[in-house]
């Protein structure tokens, strides 16, 4: 067979085996490049507590008796001077706060435990501790200036980075509490909360916190 019969049956074959090739745009590629290089939802972040969130708090957090006065103010205002959020316009505002108070009421049966701490003497709780295991919001996540949404692939990522922080959290500062022994029981406590207005409840959410005894 000359050179020249031959020639079609190769052009069929490469051809064939182009079909069983997939070719990947290169915007495509690319932006497959870039969901690889982001960090994964979770990951690090137990490096990233110790290494960045907790001297963050430490460095930032701002007492409660001069942010709570400035919010009764003016929410907004308060929020420039003291708070933070990404979304620059309509977003709820971010507060890292040093508290002190005394437990005056206590629900730990609910594995979204909680106590009622007073931070004016004035008897009443006028700001609840989340004590876990179960910690609602995203509020450790947004008050952090270094952990952006555009870091992640998408919104479930940016959702679990929320969820590892609160774990973080519990384990850390909450896990060990004599849950049995907190009514009556002074504490001290560095964390955040947030609030769309400010009539809003004070749901703190505790980075650090010290127990002591009873007043």
């Amino acid at each position: 067979m000359s050179l020249f019969r031959k020639l079609p049956f190769v052009a069929l074959g490469f051809a064939l085996a182009l079909t069983g090739c997939k070719f990947i745009e290169t915007a495509e590629l690319a932006a497959r490049k870039e969901a690889a290089a982001k960090p994964k939802a979770g990951v690090g972040a137990t490096a990233m507590w110790g290494a960045q969130v907790v001297p963050y708090f430490n460095e930032k957090a701002h007492p409660f008796a001069e942010v709570r006065p400035a919010i009764a103010a003016d929410l907004d205002a308060a929020g420039r001077s003291f708070g933070y959020r990404e979304v620059q316009e309509g977003a709820p505002w971010n507060f890292a706060v040093r508290v002190k108070g005394t437990v005056v009421a206590a629900n730990t049966q609910s594995r979204a435990a909680t106590a009622e701490l007073d931070t004016d003497g004035d008897g009443k709780g006028d700001v609840t501790l989340q004590l876990g295991p179960v910690i609602k919001g995203t509020s450790i996540r947004d008050v952090l200036p270094f952990v952006s949404f555009t870091q992640y692939s998408n919104q479930i990522e940016f959702a679990d980075v929320a969820k590892a922080f609160n774990n973080q959290a519990y384990e850390t500062a909450l896990k060990d509490l004599p849950r049995d022994k907190l009514v009556g029981a002074s504490v001290e406590a560095t964390g955040v909360f947030t609030m769309k207005s400010k009539g809003d409840k004070i749901a703190l959410t505790p980075v650090l916190l010290s127990l002591g005894g009873g007043t």
